[in-house]
């Protein structure tokens, strides 16, 4: 998952490199941000209990990595989702901006963006790589589609607010319409002012952690060698004051050292250790209330 200040809005893009998630296609950028939370979900009929957990869709793609179950909106249902501390940022390129992840057989949707979650415009997309598979065949990849929100005509150069919208009108058993599993970031704003914490270093990488003046969100800024930024949020809103960031324990025994957050929780003061991969991933979080 020591005290600086970095500029409001301070501008997030990556675009030469390629991001590889298990189970996709490449695509040709960094990420530098996902899905942080649900606004609403309406799904549409027929959708089986156990593909309506509409958070699956938060975080990295994970889907063959980590064999998480997916989201599927049903015919012509949709999701709105926020990036929150972060919006979609116009990148001055063609490149794309954000990318959606499907698993299993394509099943069509439209993306569309908006920074009051009421008027939408739609999006472009760029990038399309399109799993091949037919509905009958067992498949252990999925597609992407990336879109491009500088093609769009707005005086913003940010949206907060994204909807996916099934398109296919697809009627399979349980799981009907498109099956997301994450969507991807690859321009992004940050919205507010991030005020550094603490910080460390292993390897010639920076570990930043920060909160946001204006959400509360809590987070990590990593900085690489080659100054290529990404970040691991821990929080999304207010509910923690952090404290202190560690690089120094292997909770997992997979070579790489994990983040460490010491944060108040601030409903009951109670401080907590959260630890997550550098990829995001959370492996736990220690109540100090009662380890003892």
């Amino acid at each position: 998952m020591k005290k600086y200040a970095i500029a409001l809005m301070c501008l997030l893009s990556a675009s030469a490199f390629a991001e590889t998630y298990k189970g996709y296609p490449d695509i040709p950028g960094t990420a530098v941000g996902f899905a942080t939370e649900i606004v609403s979900y309406t799904p549409g009929p027929n959708v089986s209990s156990s593909y309506k957990v509409p958070e699956r869709i938060l975080g990295e793609p994970n889907r063959y990595s980590a064999n998480e179950n997916i989201l599927s909106l049903g015919a012509a249902g949709n999701v709105v989702v926020r990036f929150t501390p972060y919006a979609i940022k116009k990148s001055g390129t063609a490149d794309a901006d954000f990318y959606v992840y499907e698993a299993g057989t394509y099943e069509s949707w439209d993306a569309y963006v908006s920074n009051d979650g009421s008027e939408w415009i739609k999006a472009t997309p760029v990038f399309q790589a399109i799993n091949p598979a037919s509905a009958q065949t067992t498949t252990n990849r999925g597609s992407v589609i990336g879109y491009d929100v500088d093609v769009i005509d707005s005086e913003s150069d940010s949206f907060t607010y994204l909807k996916i919208v099934d398109t296919s009108l697809s009627k399979y058993a349980d799981s009907p319409g498109a099956d997301l599993d994450a969507i991807v970031l690859t321009s992004a704003k940050a919205l507010g002012m991030e005020v550094f914490i603490d910080t460390d270093s292993r390897n010639g990488k920076v570990y930043n952690l920060y909160q946001n003046d204006i959400t509360g969100a809590v987070g990590v800024k990593m900085i690489s060698k080659d100054n290529i930024v990404s970040y691991v949020p821990f929080s999304t809103d207010d509910s923690l004051k952090a404290i202190a960031l560690s690089l120094q324990g292997d909770f997992n025994c997979d070579d790489e050292k994990d983040i460490n957050v010491l944060a108040t929780r601030k409903s009951d003061g109670i401080q907590l250790n959260i630890i997550k991969q550098q990829n995001g991933t959370t492996i736990k979080t220690i109540d100090n209330s009662v380890t003892k």
